[in-house]
């Protein structure tokens, strides 16, 4: 960048002397400025990515639904593609709307998988594994998973406390399965059921302060 010491002015590019008097200019340290701004490129909107995801899921179950109608329902897994499919745009959906709250994404997807197990287990005849392994172990897996990202986002045990509750009613959901027979192997879901009890019954124990300003802001109270 050359500089006029007569003027007091920045000059830009390369010049034999000052435009304005004609006098000698200096070099000084610095890149030189560009002649015109440079535009900031655009950043994609969450309603463009929106448009993005629903167009191709609907694009994807029109194409499915079409070989699905044509084969006269002849392979299974093209069901369970289609639903894979709309739990991945709701999955997307819901990052777009809830990424400032990265424990609710989190929890949200968990409910999607849980659903989206048990429907593959029913339409592939039921053999319980959803109820007996991918249940109890995606819940687990999501105390851990809530525990450790409040930890890392450093929340206040109030900010996150419900989603445990959350957790535990989903925990205990599972009991409807054991009553209904449909759970042969009942060990990983009392497990799970009993860890989220203990965990809980602590929270209410030790921190029930924390609890109360948590529904407090939640109801309003």
């Amino acid at each position: 960048m050359q500089y006029c010491p007569k003027c007091k002015v920045n000059i830009r590019g390369r010049k034999a002397c000052c435009p304005l008097c004609q006098g000698q200019l200096k070099q000084i340290d610095g890149e030189p400025e560009a002649p015109f701004p440079t535009l900031r490129k655009k950043k994609v909107s969450s309603i463009t990515l929106f448009k993005m995801a629903t167009f191709l899921f609907i694009a994807s179950e029109i194409v499915f639904g079409t070989i699905n109608y044509q084969t006269e329902n002849r392979y299974p897994f093209i069901g369970v593609t289609m639903l894979g499919i709309l739990a991945a745009w709701v999955t997307i959906v819901a990052t777009l709307y809830l990424r400032n709250n990265l424990i609710k994404v989190i929890t949200f997807e968990v409910v999607v998988a849980i659903v989206v197990d048990i429907y593959v287990d029913y339409r592939t005849g039921y053999h319980g594994w959803s109820v007996m392994w991918m249940v109890p172990s995606t819940l687990l897996a999501l105390a851990i998973a809530t525990v450790i990202t409040a930890k890392v986002l450093k929340l206040r045990l109030d900010e996150y406390i419900l989603y445990l509750v959350l957790d535990l009613i989903m925990a205990l959901s599972q009991i409807i399965f054991i009553r209904m027979g449909r759970n042969f192997f009942t060990w990983p879901a009392v497990i799970v059921i009993m860890i989220y009890l203990i965990l809980i019954v602590g929270l209410v124990i030790f921190r029930f302060r924390d609890l109360k300003r948590a529904s407090e802001k939640m109801f309003n109270m």
